[in-house]
């Protein structure tokens, strides 16, 4: 690990956490951390390996970077990538100052008083004779194509919801970190996870001879070549339309509608319109084929049991997305399932590091990295807790709201090393599940609004958390040979410096044009007020409203009223998932893997199947009718593919950006 790949590495991640909602929300050339699998990481290091590299060594021997400094400046890049975007940063400011905005234009806010029940070191601390510092956020500061300094940004107002919700972020963060130090040995070693995206971040580290040893095989070329071509083509028809022609992806089935109603009642309008994504059927020839196969099969199923129970008047969706509904129960079960399976997996090893991790004695050898991140976990889990209990809520709800929260980190981790599937749409609330299993009464308003806030930060991206992204670090600094615990440990410091520096960036850049008037981010910052309007209006019609607001702790219990029909979704769906599993781990021939409840009815699901299945017809056949040596002899075509779809997408956020800052001379 030497000196210029630590300097490099931190200056990417300082590059990624300053540029971000520039690139995001001001260029918009597409967002630099797009997915799981961000063009902007995995594009750059196909464009190094392939073009950079090769052109360092006509600088001298030493010039070109060895592999293990490629894999550890790559590996800190991934450690922030969650951290800017809508992974965690860019939910804050909306959540700080939009509600005081909103309190403005929606009356029902004003009549129920629903912002004053929040604890007032969760939203800005606005004076109350003078609005600039709201008006500013949300229409802009500057005059014409002018940027205002960073002098003019009010950070008076930031200073007291930054106090409580920075420590409370990287309490949370490095937990995760923690966490993921933890996992590591036991997906990697023990369990040999696939890792599929990680494989090709691998495959294209530079050798000993100064380059990727993929680039010397001709079906690596091949799939490059064909899929960089297809997708620059479909880039530049916005420019030469009329002399281009368009490679289409997609395919439109809409006319076979009528002849399925199950389908489209139970929301599969998307099934009718498959699309091809390179990126997907490539990443699905490296899957066990019962992963490829239950992804591509899932969402008829759940399509179909969502149209049926839509035909006895069982809605699944409620309309909002802070709101409890049986949907998000089924997610909720799928998650809840998936976390007990892998718990009971890797039992033994998480046993000995918890041990360890208290300073106990194990007869098994534990890793010093395990250890570590045992003991950061614990540590960070307690902190964060701590400052929940400290805002109001009760030290039991905290304990379980953490719990809940952690789960939905740890899920899509492990998802994205079992399936590699980049993309998330499937959202489980903590609070929202307490919610459905102690009932309104039994909470009240102002511990539900503190779950809200925290979820709308913390949950409300997990396509684009930092946890995935911290297992994928350390597998490819531990594919290169570098020290895991090292570069956990380094983790700590990329976190810090890309949560304050994105924050101050994405605070004044939000100032400089106005705060965006649409969009996840500005659309989470409300839906905890508008449950807070129903929730007090719910408790008034029952006479329980001051009751309501007077319980704590253990009382709490007595007044429990589970939403009995979203109780119900979440055990059918947690028995399900639990049964495909155990069939996974009983029946060699079982084709489905639990993964695919962490899809389910998310657009995404619908969004990959038809990629996912292409994959897997393609693994099968090859098998089939070649073996395992052409199964072998094909990986190389399958990374070029996604070198070429990496590469492909990452010229129009080049070119978007240089027409951006041309246009703007």
């Amino acid at each position: 690990m030497t000196f210029r790949a630590l300097a490099l590495g931190f200056l990417a991640v300082f590059l990624l956490a300053f540029l971000s909602y520039f690139n995001d929300d001001v260029v918009r050339s597409g967002n630099m951390i797009s997915s799981l699998m961000p063009v902007a990481g995995f594009g750059m290091l196909a464009l190094f390996g392939l073009l950079i590299q090769p052109i360092l060594r006509f600088f001298g021997k030493n010039a070109p970077l060895s592999g293990q400094e490629v894999a550890v400046i790559f590996a800190l890049f991934l450690l922030a990538a969650g951290i800017p975007g809508w992974g965690l940063v860019q939910y804050l400011p909306p959540a700080i100052m939009c509600p005081h905005h909103e309190l403005r234009v929606r009356p029902s806010w004003a009549t129920e008083e629903v912002v004053a029940i929040a604890p007032p070191h969760m939203l800005a601390d606005l004076p109350p004779d003078d609005s600039s510092a709201l008006d500013g956020y949300i229409t802009g500061l500057a005059v014409g194509e002018r940027h205002i300094s960073p002098r003019q940004v009010p950070w008076g107002v930031w200073l007291r919801p930054l106090s409580f919700w920075i420590p409370l972020l990287l309490c949370a963060v490095v937990a995760l970190l923690g966490l993921a130090a933890v996992f590591h040995t036991q997906w990697t070693h023990h369990e040999q996870l696939p890792y599929p995206i990680t494989t090709f971040a691998k495959a294209l580290l530079p050798d000993d001879r100064g380059s990727p040893a993929i680039c010397r095989s001709r079906l690596f070329w091949w799939g490059f070549g064909i899929v960089f071509a297809i997708e620059l083509n479909n880039y530049l028809l916005r420019y030469w339309g009329q002399v281009l022609i368009p490679i289409r992806l997609s395919f439109d089935f809409n006319a076979f509608r009528p002849m399925f109603p199950v389908l489209v009642r139970g929301a599969g309008d998307a099934l009718f319109r498959p699309s091809i994504m390179f990126a997907v059927v490539a990443l699905a020839y490296f899957l066990p084929s019962p992963v490829s196969f239950s992804m591509a099969t899932f969402p008829f199923l759940y399509a179909t049991a969502f149209g049926l129970c839509a035909g006895y008047g069982i809605p699944f969706r409620c309309g909002r997305m802070l709101g409890p509904s049986i949907e998000q129960s089924l997610y909720a079960g799928g998650y809840m399932a998936i976390t007990l399976m892998m718990l009971y997996t890797g039992r033994h090893y998480y046993w000995h590091v918890l041990r360890r991790g208290l300073g106990f004695r194990s007869e098994e050898k534990i890793e010093d990295h395990a250890v570590w991140g045992m003991r950061v976990f614990l540590v960070c889990t307690v902190l964060f807790i701590g400052q929940l209990v400290m805002v109001g809520l009760d030290w039991q709800l905290a304990i379980v709201y953490t719990a809940l929260a952690f789960m939905v980190h740890v899920v899509i981790s492990r998802m994205i090393v079992e399936t590699g599937a980049f993309m998330i749409g499937t959202y489980v609330y903590p609070g929202v599940m307490i919610w459905t299993f102690l009932g309104t009464a039994a909470l009240g308003p102002r511990p539900l609004l503190i779950m809200f806030l925290v979820s709308t930060v913390l949950v409300s991206g997990p396509g684009w958390a930092p946890m995935p992204f911290f297992v994928q670090a350390l597998s490819v600094a531990d594919a290169a040979k570098a020290r895991v615990g090292r570069i956990a440990k380094l983790g700590i410091a990329v976190v810090v410096v890309a949560l304050l520096v994105s924050l101050a960036c994405t605070i004044y850049w939000q100032y400089n044009r106005g705060a965006p008037t649409a969009g996840w981010p500005r659309s989470t910052s409300w839906f905890p007020f508008e449950n807070m309007v129903e929730i007090k209006q719910t408790l008034r019609g029952q006479g329980r409203l001051a009751e309501a607001e007077q319980l704590r702790g253990w009382a709490r219990l007595r007044h429990v009223s589970p939403l009995r029909g979203q109780a119900i979704a979440f055990f059918v769906t947690l028995l399900l998932a639990l049964g495909v599993g155990i069939g996974r781990l009983r029946f060699p021939w079982w084709p489905f893997h639990p993964m695919a409840f962490v899809f389910l009815g998310g657009w995404p699901g619908y969004f990959h199947y038809f990629s996912f299945f292409l994959g897997w017809l393609v693994k099968t056949l090859v098998t089939r009718y070649g073996g395992g040596r052409l199964y072998q002899q094909l990986k190389p075509l399958m990374i070029g593919v996604l070198a070429g779809t990496m590469l492909g997408k990452l010229v129009p956020m080049v070119v978007g950006t240089i027409i951006y800052f041309v246009g703007n001379q």
